[in-house]
């Protein structure tokens, strides 16, 4: 599989040398050179992109104006931010606004790859299911992009429930599964655990249902 990269720069040389790396290295390289064809290309209906290299000035606008544009349209895409304003609060900020890396400039074009990549990886350990994202690594859950504090069990339960929607897991398999317990232990645990996860997603306004039918299972569904 090639991974397709949108190179957003306003520097002819750069992005053409930019495009020539990620070429390379096996990357589908796609490039942009201002703020209004970013917009256009925003607009496609047939846009896909695994990673955004996104330039932080472009003919002097800013491009963090469409990061909520690129989050929403691009929800799975990594978004990789190129500046050369080097400060810890211009960095801080733009990963607040939905960034997922940072590279200030001057850059080696080598420490580029290795985040595109690092980047790549870090996407393929998310679980997405209706309006839900489980980041399998750093073990948290975002329901419209809030994120929603979990106990580590109520994280298991639904991180089991999610890598196989619509299959029916009964009790005992959850006992094993998530709390490690024997079958033999007569307990309330799964289905206080799963009121209060069933609250817990209400609340934050989650497109997803746990559902469940007595003496047989429980499973989840959008």
């Amino acid at each position: 599989m090639s991974y397709r990269v949108l190179i957003v720069e306003d520097e002819a040389k750069l992005l053409e040398h930019l495009s020539r790396i990620l070429k390379a290295e096996g990357f589908l390289s796609f490039s942009c050179t201002s703020f209004r064809e970013l917009e256009n290309i925003l607009d496609a209906p047939d846009k896909r992109f695994d990673v955004i290299v996104l330039d932080r000035l472009l003919h002097g606008r800013d491009s963090a104006e469409l990061m909520g544009k690129i989050k929403l349209g691009l929800p799975k895409t990594q978004i990789i931010i190129l500046s050369a304003i080097n400060t810890s609060s211009e960095k801080a900020n733009l990963l607040d606004m939905g960034a997922d890396d940072y590279l200030s400039k001057p850059f080696d074009s080598d420490e580029l790859v290795a985040r595109i990549r690092a980047l790549l990886r870090r996407s393929k350990n998310e679980l997405r299911f209706g309006n839900l994202v489980l980041d399998l690594n750093y073990r948290t859950i975002k329901v419209q992009d809030q994120e929603l504090p979990l106990t580590n069990k109520e994280f298991a339960l639904l991180r089991t429930l999610v890598q196989a929607p619509g299959k029916v897991f009964n009790k005992t398999f959850l006992h094993e599964q998530v709390w490690e317990m024997s079958t033999e232990v007569e307990s309330h645990v799964v289905e206080a655990t799963v009121n209060k996860l069933r609250k817990r997603l209400a609340e934050a306004g989650a497109q997803i249902q746990i559902k469940n039918t007595r003496h047989i299972g429980y499973w989840i569904e959008e």
